[in-house]
């Protein structure tokens, strides 16, 4: 059976991580949860004071426990509405370095996605190091969401997805109107132009002309826009109808953080960049970026 891996350290990222792979979001019931916490036993010798590493026994019944919690806390988010089908997460502990486990999970053929957290907004050591998820969306095949809004339980219903007219963000679109769909909620596409010339274009050129030229350019990637969506929309059977589009200037990182802050998205979608995954590796992809940048959710595609 196909599986879905959730990575737990205890932290409410990855709480919400687990209740929402456990509500089937965003790789659906038919599938195994592997809730795999990494003993990282460098942190403990090198970090914490006490330098004490718990037993697996000890640290099993945590996640017992935990699992526990998120159900209770499932519970009553959903109210007296009806409550949803859940699926029991497998518990593995293992030991290593966090990403580096992470990723031969990964990489297993079984695994179709994974959840994880996404902690903090900078510091020397992540500076230094790069966090764990931007690590892990560096070299994954399969999708992964991250998660940045850690105190709601429910899933997403706002979605925004960013395309750039490749294969990789196409999928992407199709992805996000599946869960737009099921969740009967609300889907924003947009696309960034980000041009070297459009800072010369403002800086220097006449304003009249800039404008022309500006909004001239914005216009035919909209009717591009109009016509990626419908089509791959199409192609997939959904409803182009009721999506809502956008073309915006900017850098791509920055912009869609934005937008998804302007538009309420909780949850954004978008394909990994880079033409090969040296240039991934070497200057970092805008779904890396927006590990960062981003207050929402996000879901990236491979």
């Amino acid at each position: 059976m196909n599986r879905v891996l959730v990575p737990y350290d205890f932290s409410p990222h990855s709480r919400r991580a687990c209740a929402l792979a456990m509500q089937g979001f965003p790789f659906g019931l038919d599938v195994e949860i592997d809730m795999l916490h990494v003993v990282d036993e460098d942190l403990y010798t090198n970090v914490l004071t006490q330098k004490y590493v718990p037993e697996d026994g000890a640290i099993e019944s945590y996640l017992s426990d935990e699992i526990t919690r998120i159900r209770a806390e499932l519970a009553v988010a959903h109210g007296d509405s009806e409550q949803p089908t859940l699926l029991e997460p497998n518990k593995i502990i293992v030991r290593g370095r966090p990403h580096a486990r992470i990723d031969e999970h990964l990489c297993q053929p079984e695994v179709i996605g994974a959840l994880l957290g996404g902690q903090g907004h900078g510091g020397a050591t992540e500076r230094l190091l790069g966090r764990t998820a931007q690590r892990v969306i560096r070299h994954a095949e399969v999708p992964v969401m991250v998660i940045k809004r850690p105190h709601s339980m429910t899933p997403p219903t706002r979605i925004l997805t960013a395309v750039d007219w490749s294969e990789n963000s196409a999928r992407a679109l199709m992805l996000a109107a599946r869960l737009y769909e099921e969740q009967d909620g609300l889907l924003s596409v947009l696309h960034v132009i980000d041009s070297p010339y459009v800072p010369y274009m403002r800086a220097f050129a006449h304003e009249r002309d800039a404008s022309e030229s500006l909004d001239q350019l914005r216009d035919e990637q909209f009717e591009r826009l109009t016509s990626f969506v419908a089509k791959n929309l199409g192609e997939a059977g959904a409803e182009a109808d009721a999506v809502t589009q956008a073309v915006v200037f900017g850098d791509p990182a920055v912009t869609i953080a934005s937008q998804a802050t302007t538009l309420l998205a909780e949850l954004i979608v978008v394909g990994t960049h880079g033409s090969s995954n040296l240039s991934r590796f070497l200057l970092g992809s805008t779904a890396e970026k927006l590990v960062t940048a981003a207050r929402s959710d996000i879901l990236v595609v491979p």
